[in-house]
């Protein structure tokens, strides 16, 4: 079974194709940077494009029967309005357009996020029911794209399924909140943003390409919604406080309350829904912590 993953170099999707290699899919990928064929083997690719997601680029596999595309590109934080637009928004259209040009029977996996729900509540999980209120770029463009991708499913006939996913991490990761506190506090700094009280819900690599290598096996069709997560929420402070202790340092963290505005307070996943597909977390997020943060000092101190 030949599959299709964008963003191929990005941290989902690397740890993505090596699992889906071992399960004997044949792995395709295209995105930035500058793999050679040993690199891109090593992550489990038949083959893969180092080349920006435009039509041009992708139509290079527009011979190959694909059964499913897995559309995983797209930058998380960090970008302007615009560039966030490009990023997510534009390749999303791109990968549309060739399924609508050349793949109308590839079934289409869109990586969203539970950000789209704005702020949650303590009391109340993240259902595939809940308002949508996105209160970042970031999210409105996700949003954008869930659209995209409904209507081209509706119009073309092929099968979509959307997976709002809350934040993800495993050893590897060189970017968002645990690898930045891991950063800050190996170098002794111990100012953060926010408030430390936003709560969040963190799932291990392994447990989410486990549940997507489950959902190729079992399929799926017309359009799908599913939120996906640990199902459990866990404080910015704590996150912090014990990634000190395991740093063995006493560093007592400031918080400049910025960013109320843009960074939900509370995002936490109803996992049901999703277990029709026999799945659910099996790594503590504690226990996922402890090894991201042994990777990290093996990573730092070599």
């Amino acid at each position: 079974m030949n599959i299709l993953i964008t963003g191929s170099q990005g941290f989902l999707a690397k740890n993505l194709a090596l699992k889906l290699k071992n399960k004997n899919f044949r792995i395709y990928g295209i995105g930035r940077g500058n793999w050679k064929r040993n690199e891109y083997k090593r992550w489990g690719y038949f083959k893969n494009l180092n080349n920006d997601i435009d039509l041009n680029n992708i139509s290079k596999y527009k011979k190959i029967s694909f059964k499913y595309i897995i559309h995983c590109a797209g930058k998380v934080i960090g970008l302007s309005a615009i560039d966030d637009f490009k990023t997510n928004v534009l390749t999303t259209q791109v990968v549309l357009d060739f399924i609508y040009q050349y793949k109308q029977k590839t079934k289409l996996i869109f990586m969203s996020t539970l950000a789209v729900y704005g702020n949650g509540n303590k009391s109340k999980l993240l259902s595939e029911n809940t308002k949508i209120k996105p209160i970042s770029n970031y999210a409105h463009n996700k949003i954008l794209c869930e659209k995209m991708c409904i209507f081209y499913s509706k119009k073309y006939n092929f099968d979509l399924l959307i997976m709002r996913a809350s934040s993800f991490f495993g050893p590897g990761l060189e970017r968002q909140f645990i690898y930045d506190a891991c950063k800050k506090i190996y170098n002794d700094n111990s100012k953060f943003l926010g408030t430390g009280e936003e709560i969040r819900d963190w799932l291990y690599i392994d447990d989410l390409t486990i549940l997507i290598s489950k959902i190729l096996k079992k399929g799926f069709k017309k359009i799908n919604i599913y939120n996906i997560g640990s199902g459990v929420g866990v404080a910015i402070k704590d996150v912090i406080n014990f990634i000190n202790k395991q740093f063995k340092k006493n560093l007592k963290p400031s918080f400049n309350f910025a960013g109320s505005d843009s960074n939900p307070q509370i995002l936490i996943s109803s996992i049901n829904k999703i277990k029709k597909f026999n799945w659910k977390p099996t790594v503590n997020f504690y226990i996922g912590l402890e090894r991201y943060i042994h990777w990290f000092k093996k990573r730092f101190n070599d």
